[in-house]
This record gives structure tokens, C-alpha cells and sequence, in this order.
């Protein structure tokens, strides 16, 4: 496995959904548990923040991956 946990998460991931039909939604909603749990380990006071972020990450990752994925964007992210 390499070391950038993003990395070893997209290949948990991949190897998960190969040649398989799989149900997204279901797979995301494991994803977010994931993530709560994450949340849940931060102090109580830092948690509100946390998850604030989370969802601030989610929503600019979505854009700029989406940006990356057009063809005609000069735009490229470096991971």
C-alpha cells in the first residue's frame, strides 16, 4: 500500500466495486459513517467545526474533480 491514506482509500475502494454491480448510495452511506465516526473521536467542542469542515471539503473536492474531468479545463489537480 503507498503511503497517502487518500491513496490507500481509492484503492480500498476500487477493489471493492470491481467487476461488481454495486449500489453507490449504499457505499457512500458506509463512506459517511466512516466519517461521522472520525467526527466523533474529535473533542466535543471541536466537533461542530470538524464536520463543518468536512462538508466545506466534500463540496470543493466534488467541484474541482468535476473541473479536472473537463477536458477543456486548463485547471489540473496534482493529486
Amino acid at each position: 500500500m503507498s503511503e497517502c491514506l487518500h491513496c490507500e482509500i481509492n484503492e480500498l475502494l476500487e477493489s471493492r466495486l470491481q467487476g461488481q454491480e454495486v449500489n453507490l448510495a449504499e457505499v457512500a452511506a458506509k463512506v459517511t459513517e466512516v466519517l461521522a465516526d472520525l467526527i466523533l473521536m474529535a473533542p466535543p467542542d471541536e466537533q461542530s467545526t470538524l464536520m463543518a469542515d468536512v462538508l466545506a471539503n466534500l463540496g470543493s473536492f466534488v467541484l474541482e474533480k468535476k473541473e479536472d474531468a473537463d477536458p477543456t479545463s486548463p485547471r489540473r489537480s496534482s493529486h
